[in-house]
């Protein structure tokens, strides 16, 4: 009988560089023609979002917010090294890394035994700055893959009638895109090490916006195509990819973690805001119904529903919930922390070890 474990966390790329330099999204978004000459002054942002903003330019938040966040990655961390799985399988995004125009699969999963990646060569906006860790900008992280477990999931999805991409080794990028590479960094945060075998799950999360968008904030800073591309996978299919996966798993020996990877709402793909803070709203009662265990809710939300609260990659997040609502379990810690100034609102979700 199988045993699982679930957690929910960010890959964020602000918290692998010092507090100082956290709010560069938000002054980088700032200097695009797309932003209203009202919004650049932060005396006309939301409160909450000139709070945090302060007289430092959002430094002193930044602290607070990585510390928070730092905070909820130990507990994980230390319900996962209780746990000993078997493998880590990361459900996240490509972000116009390893899918580009020539193909953009709606899932795909790695069947690898391991990944070489260089995290920090590139930065945030495409220039090497400083890792908190100190590492060079040329690191190579070795993260051990799973390819035995990932070839049975993939073997089992497709004959029960769900047609799930794979691949045995990278298109466009030959390491781990940044949602998963975050996620293992995250979740070795003290650099203790990372010996879990790890099965990367890709979500097509950015849709409609994954080539035209450049995967990030092309569309605030240079002229993109005027239709947009094919929408992703639907809440409800990916929940359902969770849930086949429990189903498909259910009468093996294995212990598997299954992580969600994602911030919520994005303020670069929040419209309806002018791309300067996300919707912190529409986080906060999506969070409550994960708290509840309301999976109905959470897959009856449309993609429409995420794109118009910028809230593309929490379709991440919905294979692990599809996944918890098979297995009939609620949270046993969770945590919102909040932001209008740091791009996103990160959520931190713990489920209990579960045998299915």
């Amino acid at each position: 009988m199988a045993e699982f474990l679930g957690l929910g966390l960010s890959h964020y790329p602000g918290f692998i560089y010092s507090d100082d330099r956290m709010s560069g999204r938000i002054k980088k978004i700032l200097g695009s023609r797309e932003i209203p000459e009202r919004l650049r002054d932060p005396s006309d942002w939301p409160a909450p979002m000139q709070e945090e903003w302060g007289a430092d330019e959002g430094f002193a938040f930044a602290a607070k917010h990585r510390a928070a966040f730092v905070d909820g990655v130990r507990k994980l961390r230390a319900a996962l090294d209780e746990f000993e799985p078997d493998a880590v399988v990361i459900f996240g995004d490509d972000q116009y890394e390893n899918f580009k125009e020539d193909i953009v699969p709606p899932f795909c999963i790695y069947i690898r035994d391991s990944f070489e990646t260089q995290p920090f060569l590139r930065g945030r906006f495409g220039q090497p700055e400083p890792n908190i860790w100190g590492l060079p900008n040329d690191q190579v992280v070795v993260t051990p893959g799973a390819a035995t477990l990932a070839r049975a999931i993939a073997t089992n999805l497709l004959e029960s009638g769900l047609p799930v991409p794979y691949s045995y080794r990278g298109h466009h990028l030959d390491g781990l895109g940044h949602a998963f590479i975050n996620t293992v960094l995250y979740l070795d945060y003290e650099q203790s090490g990372w010996t879990f075998p790890t099965v990367p799950f890709h979500v097509n999360a950015y849709g409609s916006a994954v080539v035209r968008n450049r995967g990030g904030h092309a569309h605030l800073f240079s002229e993109v195509p005027e239709l947009p591309d094919p929408p992703a996978p639907s809440p409800r299919v990916a929940c359902e990819l969770g849930s086949r996966i429990v189903r498909t798993l259910r009468d093996t020996p294995w212990r598997i973690a299954l992580v969600g990877s994602a911030s919520w709402s994005h303020a670069f793909l929040t419209k309806k805001n002018s791309y300067v803070y996300p919707d912190v709203e529409a986080d906060r009662r999506c969070f409550g119904y994960v708290q509840r265990g309301d999976y109905e809710a959470l897959g009856s939300l449309t993609t429409a529903d995420l794109e118009e609260s910028g809230q593309h990659e929490l379709l991440n997040w919905m294979p692990l919930f599809g996944a918890m609502a098979e297995l009939g379990q609620v949270p046993v810690w969770s945590e919102l922390l909040e932001s209008y100034v740091m791009n996103s609102s990160k959520a931190l979700v713990l489920y209990p070890t579960t045998k299915a």
